[in-house]
C-alpha cells in the first residue's frame, strides 16, 4: 500500500475484553503494517484528545505520521517520506542521512504543531492543514535522538552526535557507542531553534552521548537532557540559562545504580525518573553482574529547588524492564513493565510520605523485542485515556494501537 500525504485510510476498532480484569482495551490499528505512537515524551494525542498521532509503514518498509480520530478509525497521512527509516540512536540500521527519523517526531498538540526530522531537515508540520516548512537543516554527518518542542511549538529542541560515534562495528551499538563516547570524549550537541524564524536562540554541548531533551514545561532556556548508554556515571542533567548541572546526582550510588526515563512533573518544579539498585534491569546492557535478588526497583521524583529526592521502592520480584508516564497532576503513573513484564499499571503516588498502590488496568503481552513495540504507556490531556502499543496481535516487531478507556 503506497499513499501519499494527505490520503484518508480507515481501520477498523476492534474491542477486547482483558481476560484478566475484563476492562475494554480498543486496538485502534487493524491495516497491514507496523504502527506504534509517538515516543511518551511526547503527547500522542491532540488537544482535544479526539485523535491521535502514530508511526506506521503499512507494510512498505517507509514509515509515515498519520492522525487518527478515536471515533471510527479514519487516518489521514501526515508526511510524505518514500525513502525508509533514517540511521539515527535507536534504529542502528537505518539509512544513513536519508529517510524519516522515526525517534524524532515531537508533538506541541495545544499548538498542533508537529516536528520530524526528514534526511537533513527538521520539519515543522501544522496536522490540521497538512502546511509544514523546513526550520533547520542539520550539518554533515551527524547522528540524531529524541527531539522535542515547546509547549506552544514556538521553540525546537535537536540533540546529534558526529557520525563516528557509531562506526562501532559488530555487537550492540548501545554499549559499544556508549563506550567509545566515553574513551574518545566525544561531544554531543543541542540546539534549540526558534520555530518562527528558523534562528537559533541557543545551543551548548556536553561530552556524552545525548538522545533524549526535553523543554522546561514553563520556560524554553530550561532543558532537560541524558546521558545514553545504561550504565553511565549520571544519567540525567539540566541546563539553565547557560548553566549545566546533574539531576538526582548518582555520585554516591557506585557501579550498581541505575537510572532512566526522566521526565519533567507538570508544573516544571520537580523530575520523575526510575531505576535499580543492584543489576541493572535494562536488557540492552547485557551486564547485569551479581545476585537477581539483590535488585531492588524503585521510581523517584527529586525536587529541582532544593535537589532532594523521594524514591519508592517496589517488591523484590518486581524489576521488569519498562517505562513510567505521569498523569496531568502527577498524583498518577502509568508503566508497561517494573511491576510485570506483560501488563499496564496504575500507580498512585504520594511522594511526601513516599508511598504508591498499585492497579492492574490490563495484558499488554508485547514481546518488547525492538524499539517500535514498547507499549510506552501514555495519558490523554484529560486522564480519561492510556494509549499504548504491543504486537500481541500482530506479527513479532510489528505493533498495533490500543486505548484503555479510564471511564468504563
Amino acid at each position: 500500500m503506497n499513499l501519499i500525504k494527505g490520503s484518508v485510510l480507515q481501520h477498523q476498532l476492534k474491542k477486547r475484553q482483558d481476560e484478566q480484569t475484563g476492562r475494554t482495551v480498543t486496538q485502534l490499528t487493524s491495516l497491514a503494517g507496523n504502527h506504534h505512537h509517538l515516543y511518551f515524551t511526547s503527547n500522542s494525542f491532540t488537544a482535544d484528545n479526539r485523535h491521535v498521532l502514530y508511526i506506521s509503514d503499512l507494510g512498505t518498509g517507509n514509515p509515515n505520521l498519520f492522525k487518527l480520530t478515536l471515533d471510527d478509525g479514519a487516518a489521514v497521512q501526515l508526511t510524505d517520506n518514500r525513502d525508509g527509516y533514517m540511521q539515527s540512536y535507536v534504529y542502528y540500521d537505518g539509512n544513513p542521512y536519508r529517510g524519516l527519523a522515526k525517534a524524532s517526531p515531537s508533538f506541541a498538540p495545544v499548538a498542533g504543531k508537529l516536528l520530524y526530522i526528514q534526511g537533513d531537515e527538521a520539519r515543522l508540520l501544522d496536522v490540521d492543514t497538512l502546511e509544514e516548512r523546513t526550520i533547520y537543516v542539520l550539518p554533515e554527518h551527524v547522528m540524531t535522538g529524541f527531539t522535542h518542542l515547546s509547549g506552544d511549538g514556538r521553540y525546537a529542541c535537536i540533540p546529534y552526535i558526529d557520525a563516528p560515534a557509531f562506526e562501532v562495528g559488530e555487537g550492540n551499538p548501545f554499549g559499544l557507542i556508549r563506550d567509545k563516547v566515553k574513551k574518545e570524549q566525544m561531544l554531543s550537541y543541542i540546539i534549540v531553534i526558534d520555530t518562527t524564524n528558523g534562528e537559533t536562540l541557543y545551543s551548548f554541548s556536553h561530552q556524552g552521548w545525548v538522545t533524549h531533551v526535553q523543554f522546561h514545561p514553563n520556560d524554553p532556556h530550561i532543558v532537560l537532557f541524558n546521558h545514553e548508554g545504561g550504565m553511565v556515571q549520571q544519567r540525567i542533567w539540566m541546563y539553565d540559562h547557560g548553566t549545566i548541572s546533574k539531576v538526582r546526582d548518582q555520585s554516591d550510588g557506585g557501579a550498581s545504580l541505575w537510572i532512566c526515563h526522566e521526565m519533567w512533573t507538570s508544573d516544571g518544579q520537580a523530575v520523575i525518573y526510575h531505576g535499580t539498585r543492584g543489576v541493572p534491569n535494562d536488557p540492552a546492557m547485557n551486564q547485569n553482574e551479581g545476585s537477581k535478588d539483590e535488585v531492588v526497583s524503585f521510581v523517584g521524583y527529586m525536587d529541582t529547588r532544593d535537589g532532594k529526592c523521594a524514591e519508592v521502592s517496589f517488591l523484590p520480584e518486581m524489576t521488569a524492564y519498562g517505562h513510567f508516564t505521569a498523569s496531568t497532576d502527577d498524583t498518577l503513573l502509568v508503566t508497561d513493565g517494573i511491576i510485570d513484564k506483560t501488563s499496564i499499571h496504575l500507580c498512585r503516588m504520594d511522594w511526601q510520605r513516599s508511598e504508591l498502590e498499585m492497579t492492574f488496568l490490563c495484558c499488554h503481552n508485547s514481546s518488547f523485542s525492538v524499539q517500535d513495540v514498547h507499549p510506552h504507556p501514555i495519558f490523554s490531556h484529560n486522564d480519561r485515556y492510556i494509549l499504548f502499543t504491543s504486537d500481541a496481535h500482530n506479527e513479532r516487531t510489528k505493533g498495533n494501537v490500543y486505548l484503555i478507556d479510564l471511564q468504563e
